[in-house]
Order: C-alpha cells, then sequence, then structure tokens
C-alpha cells in the first residue's frame, strides 16, 4: 500500500492573518495565526508522514478557485431562488 504525499505551502496570510496554508498548486486552504497553529492541524498527518509543510512567504496564495467556487454557488442559490414559488 503505498502512501501519496501532500505538500502543504505556508505563504503570506490574508485577511488580517500572518500565514495562510496552500494546497500544492497554491490554492487556498485556510488562515492561521502562527506557524505552529498550522503544524498542530495536520499533526497526526505530518507524524505518519504524509504530509509535508514547505514555507513559501514570499508568495500570497491563488484565490481563483476559491472565488470561482464562490460565483458558481451564488449562481446555483440564485436559480433556487428564481424558481421558489413566492
Amino acid at each position: 500500500m503505498s502512501r501519496q504525499l501532500t505538500i502543504i505551502k505556508v505563504r503570506h496570510g490574508i485577511n488580517g492573518f500572518k500565514y495562510s496554508a496552500c494546497d500544492e498548486q497554491g490554492y487556498f486552504i485556510g488562515n492561521f495565526e502562527k506557524l505552529a497553529d498550522v503544524r498542530k492541524h495536520w499533526y497526526y498527518a505530518i507524524k505518519q508522514g504524509r504530509v509535508i509543510l514547505v514555507r513559501e512567504l514570499d508568495k500570497m496564495p491563488d484565490m481563483s478557485k476559491l472565488e470561482d467556487e464562490i460565483k458558481t454557488i451564488d449562481k446555483i442559490l440564485r436559480l433556487i431562488a428564481k424558481d421558489e414559488p413566492e
């Protein structure tokens, strides 16, 4: 059984947070106040060797995927609201 290794990139934070966790492609996962909080969040996966943290503090998270998901959800909700009887 082979384990798939996941890389979590720690980048400069947004919305007043110091750090942002991102996936391998740099897409935003979540915000954290301290590096210790990032390690604590993935503690067991790091311990099992399934996750590696990589610091990229000079880069910002890529928010395009999140923005696309928000637009999609907004469209779905508008369609549902439009179909509901008043």
